[in-house]
């Protein structure tokens, strides 16, 4: 009996081990028992197990450097969408996910969007890729995902499924971004045109019963809305030469001090000199260092512009450059005392056709463009903007830029 429960036990531990029963010192015993049948059906089921393990391991070898090439997230899993396969994009893609192999797809892949696409590929092999949006680390992302069938890994008769992730996010934000900015470049153009057009058909149709005083007004509101129009066009014209051409700034040694001193003269003249003034406030260390002073003047004149046009009851206006020696940066800022800027449109103001009074910007000539040319002309330069405001209390924006003067040449 004990030898019977013996050969049974060596039989069962070399099926878990999935090795080979050898039996030839035994065979008696085996014969004996009527287990030889048993014992060579389970020596060709661990042959089998092994030929097909050998084999799988070299598919696996073959498919891993070519899809551990691709930057897109690849998945291969089996009809069961148990994950037999993925890649190192797809590891870094969901990290908090731990193991991703033998893990069913739809643990990693949280998303109604995507398991659709899944269940419509299944019903229909045709349906080759479709745009899906998934939930990672807290961001959503998108993805256009695309499926193919291929031989199975641990089964040559069974079927996986190759998924591949492409990831388009940035494009979808992109094609956002572009709708928002064509929605409002029309919604701009429209307005002074419509005022135009109106305008001038009242002149043409009515002139006769107009008299001298009213043809000058509609005359006057014509070449308003059209030099609107003019600054709309320039502005949106500098934008997008600083958009498509990030290179075509020319970076010089230039004179800080002198560009803002510039700036001053320029606007001396608006002031009300009994209630107005412009103060400069230069670190004496700032020297002579590389950018463009034509792009720079055109941030200053910029931020100016906006403290006369936005905050015209300012009595005290501050130029100020103070040179940040640890970080190797110059901190300019334009600080006005005027009415302020509200809380929450500070994360907004530098956005393009932001304005915080919509129609007050209109009628004071405002294109909403102004801020977001600086922005890009600043970060061209390798700087930062920035704005603090208190409502009430006035206005400080900020833009930083980087500040490597020439060396000195020792004198001889």
């Amino acid at each position: 009996m004990l030898g019977i429960r013996r050969r049974i036990k060596q039989l069962e531990v070399s099926l878990s081990e999935k090795r080979r029963l050898l039996y030839d010192e035994s065979s008696g015993w085996i014969k004996f028992l009527g287990l030889e049948s048993l014992v060579h059906t389970s020596n060709q089921l661990v042959d089998k197990l092994g030929s097909q393990a050998v084999e799988d391991t070299g598919r696996l070898n073959q498919v891993k450097p070519t899809l551990g090439a691709i930057q897109e997230a690849v998945l291969i899993f089996d009809s069961a969408r148990r994950i037999e396969f993925a890649n190192e994009p797809a590891q870094k893609l969901f990290p908090q996910s731990g193991a991703m192999k033998g893990a069913r797809l739809e643990s990693i892949l949280r998303s109604s969007s995507f398991l659709q696409f899944l269940d419509a590929y299944r019903e229909n092999k045709q349906l080759k890729r479709m745009q899906v949006s998934l939930e990672s680390r807290g961001d959503l992302l998108w993805f256009e995902a695309s499926c193919t069938e291929l031989k199975g890994l641990s089964d040559e008769e069974s079927i996986s499924t190759l998924l591949v992730l492409h990831d388009i996010t940035r494009l979808k934000s992109l094609e956002e971004i572009r709708r928002e900015f064509v929605a409002n470049v029309s919604h701009e153009l429209r307005t002074p045109l419509t005022i135009i057009k109106g305008f001038a058909e009242t002149l043409a149709e009515d002139e006769a019963s107009l008299d001298r005083k009213e043809q000058n007004r509609f005359i006057h509101k014509i070449v308003d809305n059209a030099q609107r129009l003019h600054v709309l066009v320039e502005d949106l014209m500098s934008l997008s030469r600083l958009e498509s051409r990030p290179d075509s700034f020319e970076r010089t040694e230039a004179s800080l001090e002198q560009l803002l001193r510039e700036t001053i003269e320029n606007n001396e003249g608006r002031l009300n000199l009994s209630e107005q003034v412009i103060v400069l406030e230069m670190d004496p260390q700032i020297k002579p260092f590389g950018f463009d002073p034509y792009r720079i003047h055109q941030v200053l004149d910029n931020l100016v512009e906006n403290v006369f046009r936005y905050a015209p009851e300012f009595s005290r206006l501050v130029l100020r450059a103070h040179l940040d020696a640890s970080s190797e940066y110059v901190e300019c800022s334009v600080k006005d005392d005027g009415p302020g800027i509200p809380e929450k449109d500070l994360p907004h103001i530098f956005e393009r056709f932001y304005r915080v009074d919509k129609g007050r910007s209109r009628e004071r000539g405002g294109t909403g463009l102004g801020l977001s040319i600086m922005k890009h002309i600043v970060q061209l330069h390798g700087g930062s903007v920035a704005v603090d405001s208190v409502l009430g209390e006035g206005t400080c924006i900020h833009f930083t830029l980087p500040y490597k003067p020439a060396p000195e040449v020792p004198i001889a």
